[in-house]
């Protein structure tokens, strides 16, 4: 669903994600969920503020990424460093690594060893094994930019830069929950507003390019008459007074326990058409 330049690792990565749902009616897919395979975000401890608008998670000090979980040192990369991670698994999460690079980099498909890690044309870390690069493209300014991927442990990543970690902790320290009360949260993290669903209004953004090259959703605040009433994510959470849905394809739903039980009903109908409809 996502149209900017990862996208463009469909053409050289693997598909897209299968559809898992099951032809079923609205109300039978839609079930409390006791037990899930993942954990959910710890938010116990408050994530250390930040008051960078944040895309995408940030390396937590100086980190070393590996080729795979609990594999080879392949790449270092400087403390707050901006990382696409995927969604963790076993305390490890598949990451891309995205570089500038010069035409012998670019035309070779190859980084070297103690090469560096450019973006915005500074250095930013730098290659401690020969890397294969396995996609360039041209990034916005026009220079040639190379992608890869590496594992990172999640205990690596600032708390304060993943977004269901800093919800959790924002819904616990804001009481109101008006689109006028969650626009700090929405600027930060650079939701994009989106009306398909009417009449409800969604503010999202997608998962990490790397477990798939063509992301869905991850983090959906859902509205209605300008009050939020849940929350869709492809990830676990924590939410205070919300109840936990299984939605189609794997992802979950939150929703406030005064929301109106056919209100929530018809969201969760509409979520699932659309997602099962998509590519």
């Amino acid at each position: 669903m996502k149209n900017y330049s990862y996208i463009l690792l469909a053409l050289t990565l693997a598909g897209c994600v299968e559809n898992k749902s099951q032809e079923q009616q609205a109300d039978s897919t839609v079930q409390t969920v006791e037990k899930n395979n993942e954990p959910a975000a710890e938010v116990s401890k408050a994530p250390e503020a930040t008051s960078e608008k944040i895309i995408r998670e940030r390396a937590q000090g100086t980190v070393t990424l590996l080729d795979s979980a609990n594999g080879r040192p392949i790449v270092q990369v400087n403390d707050n460093v901006q990382l696409e991670a995927g969604i963790p698994r076993k305390g490890w999460a598949s990451t891309l690594v995205t570089t500038e690079l010069n035409d012998t980099q670019t035309e070779g498909q190859l980084l070297k060893k103690g090469s560096p890690i450019i973006a915005d044309g500074k250095t930013v870390g730098k290659v401690l094994e020969d890397v294969v690069i396995e996609m360039t493209f041209k990034n916005d300014k026009g220079v040639n930019t190379g992608v890869f991927h590496a594992a990172v442990q999640q205990n690596k990543i600032k708390t304060g830069t993943v977004i269901e970690n800093v919800l959790a902790r924002y819904l616990q320290e804001h009481t109101g929950k008006t689109l006028a009360d969650m626009q700090a949260f929405i600027k930060q993290f650079q939701l994009e507003a989106l009306d398909i669903n009417k009449p409800y209004i969604e503010y999202y953004n997608y998962e990490s390019a790397a477990d798939d090259p063509s992301p869905g959703y991850r983090t959906v605040l859902v509205f209605h008459q300008d009050k939020l009433i849940g929350v869709v994510d492809s990830r676990t959470l924590q939410l205070a007074d919300a109840k936990h849905y299984q939605l189609d394809r794997d992802y979950h739903g939150y929703f406030f326990t005064d929301t109106d039980e056919k209100l929530r009903k018809e969201y969760i109908k509409k979520f699932n058409q659309f997602v099962n409809a998509a590519d």
